[in-house]
Order: C-alpha cells, then sequence, then structure tokens
C-alpha cells in the first residue's frame, strides 16, 4: 500500500503545480479527456478526435500540457505495480468529490471484496466456458470491473483473456476515468458514456485490450453458439 500513497503523493503534487491559472475541477477534466483520447488515438485515430485534443491544449502553457502527460504517466506506473482505483482515489483526495457532480467512489477493498465473492471458486467458473462477461451500469471510475479483473489475475486466469467488460456511466468525467483505468490495466471491453435506465449509448469507448484480443470476434462467437 505505501507504493500506491507514494503514486497517489507524486500525483497530486504533480496535478498541484499544474495550470494553476484554471480551476482545480477544469483541469482535472481537461485531463482525462487528452488521457482517453490519446489512448483511443493509439489504436483507433480519429481527427475529429484529435482537432478536439488540439482545441483542449490551446488553452494550457507549453509546460503544463507536458505535465498532463506525465500525470498519465504516474497514473500507468501505479496501476503497473498494483491494480487500483487510483483516479478515483486522488478525485477524492483533491477534494473534488463533493464540489464536482456530486462524485463518491466505492473503497477499492469494499470492490475486491464483493469481487471475490461474486466469483467464488474461480475455477468452477470456467469449468464450462472460455471467458465471462461483466455488465457494470453505473461504473463510476471503473473500480468494479479492476476488481474482477484483479481477482482473476490473482487466480491465475489473466483477465484480458478471460472477461469482457462492458461500463456505463451517465456522467462524461467518470467513464472518462473508468476507460483510462481499465485502459492502462489491459481489461477488455466497453466503457459507455449513458444512461443504462434508458438504455442510452451516447458514446462508445474500446479499450485497447478489445482491440488487441479480437474480441469483437469472439463475443459474435458466443452469440452463434
Amino acid at each position: 500500500m505505501s507504493g500506491l500513497i507514494n503514486h497517489e503523493k507524486a500525483f497530486i503534487s504533480l496535478f498541484n503545480e499544474t495550470a494553476r491559472y484554471h480551476r482545480r475541477a477544469k483541469v482535472f477534466e481537461d485531463f482525462v479527456s487528452c488521457s482517453v483520447i490519446a489512448l483511443e488515438n493509439r489504436f483507433c485515430f480519429n481527427q475529429k478526435r484529435e482537432d478536439n485534443y488540439l482545441q483542449i491544449v490551446k488553452g494550457y502553457e507549453k509546460t503544463d500540457v507536458s505535465r498532463m502527460a506525465q500525470l498519465l504517466a504516474k497514473v500507468s506506473m501505479s496501476m503497473m505495480d498494483q491494480f487500483s482505483d487510483f483516479l478515483g482515489r486522488v478525485f477524492m483526495q483533491l477534494d473534488l468529490g463533493d464540489k464536482y457532480r456530486g462524485q463518491f467512489f466505492t473503497p477499492w477493498d469494499v470492490s475486491r471484496m464483493m469481487a471475490q465473492i461474486s466469483l467464488g471458486d474461480v475455477d468452477s467458473v470456467f469449468l464450462d466456458k472460455p471467458f465471462i462477461t461483466l455488465a457494470e451500469p453505473a461504473c463510476g471510475a471503473g473500480c468494479m470491473a479492476l476488481a474482477y479483473a484483479d481477482v482473476l489475475n490473482q487466480s491465475g486466469y489473466l483477465s484480458h483473456h478471460h472477461m469482457w467488460v462492458s461500463a456505463t456511466d451517465i456522467d462524461p468525467l467518470a467513464a472518462g476515468m473508468a476507460y483510462i483505468q481499465l485502459s492502462l490495466c489491459g481489461v477488455a471491453g466497453e466503457v459507455v458514456i449513458g444512461n443504462s435506465l434508458h438504455n442510452e449509448r451516447r458514446r462508445i469507448l474500446y479499450t485497447p485490450g478489445h482491440y488487441l484480443g479480437n474480441w469483437s470476434a469472439r463475443l459474435k462467437r458466443k452469440q452463434v453458439a
């Protein structure tokens, strides 16, 4: 846990140095938006997304654009050390939760315990199926999906091969945070900005793991079967 805390402190320290001429909520939202575009365009380039990225960074000094890239690198390093709801935690530590859209995120330990209970005996889960699908109708920053992935990995079943996730949130910021974290952890799936209660899907973001694992074909074969 000490390593995670150190990563969080480093992220928060750098974030507090970034674009002090903007509100903290705006800087965080722009960091998330730019990170999502960078990750999306790496595997499926879209000029409209790139233009949106350029429009956002126009409002920042070059040093602060560089700092945003460094912030994403710090999230990545933390995720390489251990899975966690890193962005959800720093979001709350930055006191953005009660000031911006009333966001509050489930603690990692609680999510992981729930994933363990739900999966039970992991070996038995895959006796008659090659993979599972997980639907999260209000995913927040993706904590529950990450917890499932972590339990599978720790049980010897690589999550990018044995699980596909559909994570939905009505808030674009939360969905963006989920997309970043699921992407960096190699989780295969889609992150949907929309309203699960009304089956509304305004925007769909596919993680790099979705493309790398050929999941479109795998899901089609499952439907046919």
